[in-house]
Protein backbone atom coordinates (compact mmCIF):
# COMPACT_ATOMS: atom_id res chain seq x y z
CA UNK A 1 0.00 0.00 0.00
CA UNK A 2 1.26 3.46 -0.90
CA UNK A 3 0.28 6.55 1.05
CA UNK A 4 0.70 10.06 -0.30
CA UNK A 5 -0.75 12.36 2.35
CA UNK A 6 0.68 15.59 3.67
CA UNK A 7 -0.41 18.14 6.28
CA UNK A 8 1.11 21.63 6.21
CA UNK A 9 0.48 24.75 8.30
CA UNK A 10 1.71 28.12 7.05
CA UNK A 11 0.85 31.66 6.01
CA UNK A 12 -0.45 32.66 2.57
CA UNK A 13 2.14 34.72 0.72
CA UNK A 14 -0.52 36.42 -1.46
CA UNK A 15 -4.25 36.32 -2.09
CA UNK A 16 -5.34 33.05 -3.76
CA UNK A 17 -5.36 33.25 -7.58
CA UNK A 18 -8.49 31.99 -9.29
CA UNK A 19 -7.62 30.06 -12.43
CA UNK A 20 -10.03 28.39 -14.80
CA UNK A 21 -13.48 29.58 -13.70
CA UNK A 22 -15.22 26.79 -15.63
CA UNK A 23 -13.51 24.10 -13.54
CA UNK A 24 -13.10 26.24 -10.39
CA UNK A 25 -9.41 25.98 -9.56
CA UNK A 26 -7.51 28.25 -7.16
CA UNK A 27 -3.77 28.35 -6.48
CA UNK A 28 -1.88 29.86 -3.59
CA UNK A 29 1.50 29.61 -1.88
CA UNK A 30 2.19 28.96 1.78
CA UNK A 31 5.25 30.12 3.68
CA UNK A 32 6.09 27.40 6.20
CA UNK A 33 8.66 28.10 8.89
CA UNK A 34 10.94 25.33 10.10
CA UNK A 35 12.36 25.87 13.56
CA UNK A 36 15.24 24.10 15.25
CA UNK A 37 15.98 24.17 18.93
CA UNK A 38 19.37 25.58 19.90
CA UNK A 39 21.98 22.86 19.54
CA UNK A 40 19.96 20.84 16.98
CA UNK A 41 21.14 22.75 13.93
CA UNK A 42 24.43 22.11 12.20
CA UNK A 43 26.97 24.91 12.49
CA UNK A 44 26.25 26.24 9.00
CA UNK A 45 22.44 25.87 9.24
CA UNK A 46 20.13 28.68 10.33
CA UNK A 47 17.87 28.16 13.34
CA UNK A 48 14.88 29.16 11.26
CA UNK A 49 14.20 28.40 7.62
CA UNK A 50 11.19 29.23 5.45
CA UNK A 51 9.90 26.83 2.81
CA UNK A 52 7.46 27.99 0.11
CA UNK A 53 4.86 25.44 -0.93
CA UNK A 54 2.43 25.74 -3.85
CA UNK A 55 -1.14 24.52 -3.27
CA UNK A 56 -4.02 23.95 -5.68
CA UNK A 57 -7.72 23.47 -4.84
CA UNK A 58 -10.58 22.40 -7.07
CA UNK A 59 -14.37 22.70 -7.15
CA UNK A 60 -16.41 24.26 -4.37
CA UNK A 61 -13.38 24.19 -2.08
CA UNK A 62 -11.54 26.42 -4.58
CA UNK A 63 -14.41 28.90 -4.52
CA UNK A 64 -14.47 28.90 -0.70
CA UNK A 65 -10.70 29.36 -0.43
CA UNK A 66 -10.75 32.13 -3.04
CA UNK A 67 -13.39 34.09 -1.17
CA UNK A 68 -12.33 33.48 2.44
CA UNK A 69 -8.51 33.33 2.64
CA UNK A 70 -6.20 36.28 2.04
CA UNK A 71 -2.53 37.20 2.14
CA UNK A 72 -1.04 36.65 5.59
CA UNK A 73 -3.78 34.30 6.80
CA UNK A 74 -2.56 31.21 8.62
CA UNK A 75 -3.98 28.06 7.04
CA UNK A 76 -3.78 24.31 7.47
CA UNK A 77 -3.78 22.21 4.30
CA UNK A 78 -4.20 18.47 3.92
CA UNK A 79 -3.72 16.80 0.57
CA UNK A 80 -1.39 14.81 -1.60
CA UNK A 81 1.89 15.70 -3.25
CA UNK A 82 1.67 16.19 -7.00
CA UNK A 83 4.66 16.35 -9.36
CA UNK A 84 4.34 18.66 -12.41
CA UNK A 85 6.82 18.76 -15.29
CA UNK A 86 6.78 21.00 -18.39
CA UNK A 87 9.04 22.68 -20.94
CA UNK A 88 9.45 26.45 -21.08
CA UNK A 89 9.60 28.49 -24.30
CA UNK A 90 13.36 27.80 -24.59
CA UNK A 91 12.86 24.03 -24.32
CA UNK A 92 14.23 23.80 -20.77
CA UNK A 93 12.51 21.16 -18.64
CA UNK A 94 10.97 22.61 -15.48
CA UNK A 95 9.39 20.79 -12.59
CA UNK A 96 7.83 21.39 -9.19
CA UNK A 97 6.09 19.56 -6.40
CA UNK A 98 2.84 21.02 -5.11
CA UNK A 99 0.00 19.96 -2.88
CA UNK A 100 -3.35 19.02 -4.39
CA UNK A 101 -5.54 19.95 -1.42
CA UNK A 102 -8.24 17.72 0.05
CA UNK A 103 -9.09 20.20 2.80
CA UNK A 104 -8.06 23.78 3.61
CA UNK A 105 -8.98 25.76 6.70
CA UNK A 106 -7.85 28.57 8.92
CA UNK A 107 -5.32 27.53 11.51
CA UNK A 108 -6.32 28.58 15.00
CA UNK A 109 -2.86 27.91 16.45
CA UNK A 110 -2.16 31.54 17.38
CA UNK A 111 -5.74 32.81 17.66
CA UNK A 112 -7.48 34.00 20.81
CA UNK A 113 -11.10 33.47 21.70
CA UNK A 114 -13.17 36.58 22.32
CA UNK A 115 -16.18 36.41 24.58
Amino acid sequence: MYVNNVVVVGNLTADPRMGDTENAVVNFRLAVNRWRKPGQEAEDEPKERTEFIDVECWGSQAENVGSSLHRGDRAIVTGQLKYDQWSDEDGNVKSRVKIKAFAVGRSLEFQTVSS
